[in-house]
């Protein structure tokens, strides 16, 4: 998948998680109004009507910064599932359909997840690891190995994840601050809805 800087968000085939973000975006702070900040040690600048005393500005930016890091993590977490899940299926699955659409995702999410990577460490956002959900549902589906059940549950399983997904980057469209981020979010959900599209195909074909 393609996007401005090569960047993709995942489709969540276990699990969406969404840890609280650890660091602000750097370039999300003044870059809604385009104005330029002026502190010297001669200038201070001026307390905003409403504010409270000993409150520090920069708060509001902050929780900004914040949501579109969340999205970032969020979306690492839903790469590092599908890749994971995807691997899984081209060993374990019995539909042909199946096996050629989890080739296909492990290709597409193992690219752009590494794109993402890349934009989160240009944002110094420190992305998380897979977590513990996702390698126990891994394990309740490896029970069905070879079996057409297997098949069954992978599909609803990529199905459910697809359509979270695009609910996390419908979110970050309408509501992401920091355009980077924003218009990776846009460039990536066309990719992910082709996505959820296979795997309905599959579904149709049990």
């Amino acid at each position: 998948m393609r996007m401005g800087h090569r960047f993709t968000a995942a489709a969540a085939a276990l699990v969406l998680a969404t840890a609280p973000a650890g660091a602000a975006l750097a370039c999300d702070k003044g870059h809604e109004t385009g104005s330029k900040t002026e502190d010297t040690a001669e200038t201070k600048p001026a307390k905003k009507p409403g504010m409270k005393p000993g409150a520090k500005p920069g708060k509001r930016t902050e929780r900004k910064a914040e949501t579109d890091s969340t999205f970032l993590k969020a979306a690492h977490q839903a790469g590092l599932a599908e890749i994971a899940m995807s691997k899984d299926a081209a060993k374990n699955a019995v539909m042909p359909c199946v096996k050629k659409t989890a080739d296909l995702l492990v290709k597409d999410h193992t690219r752009m997840d590494k794109e993402l990577r890349e934009l989160a460490r240009r944002l110094k956002v420190t992305l998380p690891r897979e977590t513990s959900e996702q390698r126990k549902s891994l394990r309740d589906m490896r029970r069905k190995a070879h079996q057409r059940e297997y098949d069954t549950l992978w599909l609803k399983a990529a199905e459910a994840g697809h359509v979270q997904a695009l609910e996390l980057l419908d979110a970050e469209i309408s509501g992401g601050k920091n355009p980077e981020v924003r218009e990776a979010a846009r460039m990536a959900r066309p990719i992910v809805a082709a996505h959820l599209t296979k795997v309905q195909v599959c579904r149709k074909e049990r």
